[in-house]
């Protein structure tokens, strides 16, 4: 399928009806030529009008419900090049873009000094986000490497690697999120006086500081749908108005599978200004997870031997729930992000190199 720009020209004239009946034929015709398909009946027409806006002669090949009656993917063509946007009932969340540039060398370079190097790199395409106020740019790519495939971003900042996904999204909206996860930020956005007069290693004034502010609050979600169709959300929120905390992880049926590390709290001084870095895992679970690391290839280099990476490994809590994280740094300044639950199982990492 061709996109084809629409020239609607200037018509004058005396025949009135004459000028207005071409004008409907000329609108019928674009509207023709752009809707390729049926419309999808749980797929509102204001997305697609947010899409035609943006992308006038945009001729629409698939849609698909994310969240029902809240968030959309849709699949278009526009100027002969790929298009793909999420959006929600307020605007387009992000779009990517099939790119037809060259890899660029420099990346090529870059990926040949760090410790992912060896994969096959494809699928290059430009995503543009809009959820920071103004859209942001990023290039983003299929990695294969050792049988797995990953995405890979790569800029100035450096590169990294998550697990591999169909599609992903930022929100800042609560709203755009299921019923259940909702609920659960909801019912703590509120004081919890209880949990903070539990903080013995905070004096008095630093408690007070503290008590009446909203245990929880919402600030964005990262979405990620895996080619099974199963999702993870990637909530942050603010903790206790005074910091803000990402990785409070929901699966598709909005069940909490992994949190940040709120207990850290615990490790700061009496007047709230140092944080102690200190591993809280007992001996058999740093046995436990170092005999795991050692025997994954793709962790060689990266353990817990190193000062730094034993004090970044915690056991995060929060009410009854439980689950581990493991920031391990190599020699060469990579980082291997590790979560996994009570149980040990792993539910979620990345990768990401230096500049």
């Amino acid at each position: 399928m061709q996109a084809k720009d629409q020239a609607v020209p200037l018509l004058s004239g005396s025949k009135t009806l004459v000028v207005a009946t071409f004008f409907m034929l000329v609108v019928l015709i674009s509207r023709c030529s752009r809707e390729k398909i049926e419309p999808h009946l749980d797929v509102p027409g204001s997305a697609r009008h947010m899409i035609y806006q943006k992308y006038p002669a945009a001729e629409i090949s698939k849609m698909k419900v994310l969240e029902p009656g809240k968030v959309y993917q849709l699949n278009f063509r526009y100027k002969g090049a790929n298009y793909q946007s999420v959006v929600n009932n307020a605007g387009i969340l992000n779009t990517a873009r099939q790119a037809d540039e060259e890899i660029p060398e420099a990346l090529l370079a870059k990926l040949e000094t760090l410790a992912i190097r060896g994969g096959r790199i494809s699928n290059h395409r430009v995503v543009e986000s809009y959820y920071a106020g103004g859209p942001d740019k990023e290039d983003v790519y299929d990695y294969h490497l050792n049988g797995k495939d990953y995405v890979l971003t790569g800029g100035a900042y450096g590169v990294i690697l998550r697990p591999y996904q169909q599609t992903s999204y930022v929100t800042k909206s609560l709203d755009d999120l299921p019923e259940k996860i909702r609920q659960f930020i909801n019912s703590r956005h509120k004081p919890n006086h209880a949990f903070v007069n539990s903080l013995t290693n905070l004096n008095e004034p630093s408690r007070e500081y503290i008590m009446e502010n909203n245990e929880l609050t919402f600030m964005e979600c990262v979405v990620s749908i895996f080619p099974d169709g199963s999702k993870i959300y990637s909530v942050t929120v603010n903790f206790l108005g005074v910091t803000g905390l990402s990785g409070m992880r929901f699966d598709e049926d909005g069940n909490l599978i992994s949190i940040p590390q709120f207990n850290r709290i615990r490790q700061f001084n009496t007047d709230f200004t140092t944080l102690s870095w200190i591993s809280n895992l007992k001996t058999s679970e740093i046995k436990y997870f170092q005999d795991l690391f050692a025997a994954q290839s793709h962790l060689f280099g990266f353990n817990l031997d190193s000062q730094q990476n034993f004090g970044k490994s915690f056991k995060s809590e929060f009410e009854n729930f439980k689950c581990y994280e493991f920031e391990l740094y190599n020699s060469n300044r990579e980082r291997w992000s590790m979560h996994y639950n009570e149980q040990k199982a792993l539910v979620y990492y990345s990768y990401s190199s230096p500049q």
